[in-house]
């Protein structure tokens, strides 16, 4: 049984590793709007300003030329932040009442987050409430986080994971389209320079238009897309500096003045561009969810010890670490002593717990050059008649134990605190350091 898909209409290569919009072929177009006019820039204006002056500029030209279709790839095949679908209400089994679901869940939830109110809406389609700033796109028929826009150049959405790709696209293309441009037009200036010497000025230019034609078409073409390329770098700023998505500045959600994500300037580029892309929600090649993590639960740590172990020192291991640990807790007052677990070996574990245990939990051979731990004055139990809590000054000496903590104490062996012959096994040292068995 194949598992259930967890995204829309979007499509998937390379086993999962790159995903794209249902209409990822437009983007064929995008690359060759840049691959074309760079490759005829390199031969015709990129020679001449090779032989004329210096390779640094038409190495620079290619450099902008990579990073502008390097960077529209990444946008055009990464995954914008979409968010896993959940099954049919109907299909929820509740755990409590002990059936499915028959009723929709609210279309409407509210929320408070940083002092302002969120209505969380319920897509009927995902199956889930909609986080802040996620908006479901009707092309890819996904829920994506922090929705910017679905972009039909690139023939995918733009949202929180792939946004920084997108910024950088739009950053490295108007930069090539201005260099473009001003290289171009500086080219067929220096001819008309040059044709001056012998023609007058219009003879000259086009002189110089029938000698470069190409440079000429890389003009009129620069001039006709600059404005859409560098404009657009300049209309995401002003989005990036004042944190909104392309969606909420068009629907005006903040057009109040109200922004909960603003954190002025610097903070918000560091937000939208510097932050850390989270991973996946989950693997589209295999329909596994990958993030978040899987929570670690009480079946997992057994199969570990057991495993790192054995089955049968597990358990008795786990209790003698966990008595050290509480009785030092209880003495040095949260100070617990590091009990690095070095070996697999039990044996080892056991002797360095001994080492690094507090005195009650010491073998009997290390107590003699044990100090005298004084416990001061600790709370009495209270009696069915007591009024209010006794105090009791319990010096305890382990200096001058005559007998091992595991064994019988004697009516009047000041290991037994309460100094009485009906006490027959003593208590454990965590109860007399704590005073629990005064």
């Amino acid at each position: 049984m194949s598992p259930p898909k967890l995204y829309g209409n979007n499509r998937v290569f390379c086993k999962g590793r790159f995903v794209s919009g249902p209409d990822v072929h437009s983007c064929v177009g995008t690359v060759l709007m840049i691959l074309v006019p760079s490759i005829v820039w390199q031969v015709e204006v990129g020679t001449f300003y090779a032989i004329e002056y210096s390779f640094v500029i038409p190495v620079f030209g290619f450099i902008l030329q990579a990073l502008s279709i390097v960077f529209m790839l990444g946008t055009a095949f990464s995954d914008p932040g979409i968010m896993p679908r959940q099954k049919d209400f109907s299909e929820r089994y509740d755990e409590r009442t002990k059936v499915f679901r028959s009723k929709e869940p609210p279309r409407y939830y509210e929320i408070v987050l940083r002092g302002y109110s969120f209505k969380l809406k319920f897509c009927t389609t995902c199956n889930i409430y909609r986080p802040p700033r996620t908006t479901h796109c009707s092309l890819c028929e996904n829920c994506v986080e922090r929705f910017d826009h679905h972009c039909p150049w690139l023939g995918n959405c733009i949202g929180k994971r792939n946004y920084w790709l997108f910024y950088l696209f739009v950053s490295f293309t108007g930069a090539l389209n201005v260099f473009i441009l001003a290289s171009s037009v500086i080219h067929l200036v220096i001819l008309t320079l040059n044709f001056q010497a012998s023609e007058d000025a219009g003879d000259a230019f086009l002189r110089a238009l029938k000698d470069e034609p190409m440079s000429a078409v890389l003009t009129v073409y620069a001039v006709g897309i600059v404005w859409f390329t560098a404009g657009l770098w300049m209309y995401h700023n002003y989005l990036v500096s004042t944190n909104q998505t392309t969606y909420e500045q068009i629907k005006g959600v903040y057009s109040n003045g109200q922004n909960p994500f603003n954190r002025g300037t610097l903070g918000n580029y560091r937000d939208v561009l510097l932050s850390q892309v989270r991973p996946r929600f989950f693997d589209a090649h295999t329909g596994k969810l990958l993030w978040p993590p899987k929570r670690v639960t009480a079946t997992d740590l057994k199969e570990a010890r057991a495993s790192t172990f054995g089955k049968d020192s597990a358990v008795p291991l786990e209790r003698r670490l966990d008595e050290a640990e509480g009785a030092v807790r209880e003495v040095s007052d949260g100070q617990l002593p590091k009990l690095a677990v070095t070996s697999r070996n039990p044996t080892s574990v056991v002797k360095s717990a001994e080492q690094e245990a507090p005195p009650a939990l010491r073998p009997q051979s290390q107590l003699e050059t044990l100090p005298a731990l004084d416990l001061g004055t600790l709370p009495q139990d209270l009696g069915p008649g007591s009024a209010e809590p006794q105090s009791v000054s319990c010096p305890v000496s382990l200096k001058n134990t005559p007998q091992p903590l595991t064994g019988p104490a004697s009516p009047t062996s000041p290991m037994n605190p309460m100094n009485s012959p009906k006490s027959d096994v003593l208590p454990s040292p965590s109860a007399i350091v704590s005073g629990r068995a005064l």
